[in-house]
């Protein structure tokens, strides 16, 4: 089994070895279920930027894992429901399509399952993912596992919102090294200044947004929203928004944590 990435066959094993870059977590808020099972799934279209199409989502989950990949720039790519697998098993053949695929900066391709936790630990679930992550890891792929733990984070998400329409704005290299100064030689960088500073609002979040300047993601952004000068440097592209599981048991990774986690 083999992907295309740029008109070449590769596996997860080609290329630089995959070092990510994941940003404190904060704790993960329990999310209200808005649908019930009489109302049936909710459906929705993710604008991508960094894909130039609609990502199709089939729950709240899936909408938060897209923020996620589309904010990341360790994922170059990413695509909904990518194919359908066979798995063996006793026997019989069962059927699964992943609900993401992942193309990162140095080539590795994982594949994604987002669902709640309570339905992860469905031993009938747990059957079948492990399935799907044997049956890919054996293949050279990845397989990793998000749930509600990994992606409700409100501030995070609400944020993305507000700033994912800027992703698209061209920022020239002087604009972004005088953003840059500006947030370090500044005694107080709040949003507001920046803004006064840049003379757009709209530049503001969209230097924010590609984090050509950094701020806590994790609150909420306002006026007063204090700005830095991001200190990943060349290792910008190995920046990651999100964790997840893996394994057998589908154990949460350990990853940095917030100050309120």
């Amino acid at each position: 089994m083999s992907k295309k990435l740029y008109g070449q066959d590769i596996t997860a094993d080609q290329g630089a070895a995959l070092r990510l870059n994941i940003v404190p977590q904060p704790k993960a808020e329990r999310a209200r279920e808005p649908v019930t099972p009489s109302r049936g799934l909710v459906r929705g279209q993710f604008p991508s930027t960094k894909m130039k199409r609609m990502i199709a989502w089939e729950s709240q989950l899936e909408q938060k894992a897209c923020y996620c990949f589309e904010f990341s720039p360790a994922v170059i790519a990413f695509r909904e429901q990518p194919e359908t697998l066979y798995l063996p098993c006793l026997g019989r053949m069962y059927r699964y399509t992943p609900d993401f695929e992942l193309t990162f900066y140095n080539g590795e391709i994982w594949y994604v399952e987002v669902k709640p936790l309570t339905k992860l630990r469905s031993p009938q679930v747990q059957e079948r993912l492990q399935l799907a992550n044997q049956f890919l890891t054996e293949k050279g792929f990845h397989f990793i596992v998000m749930t509600d733990q990994e992606l409700n984070f409100p501030n995070r998400i609400r944020n993305f919102l507000i700033l994912r329409p800027y992703l698209r704005f061209e920022i020239s290299a002087h604009t972004s090294e005088q953003a840059k100064l500006w947030a370090t030689n500044t005694t107080d960088p709040t949003f507001e200044a920046f803004c006064r500073f840049l003379g757009f609002q709209s530049l503001a979040f969209a230097l924010i947004a590609q984090l050509h300047i950094g701020v806590d993601l994790d609150q909420p952004l306002s006026n007063t929203s204090l700005l830095f000068a991001p200190v990943n440097g060349d290792h910008y592209h190995e920046t990651c928004f999100f964790t997840y599981r893996t394994g057998v048991n589908f154990e949460r990774c350990s990853v940095p944590s917030g100050p309120d986690a």
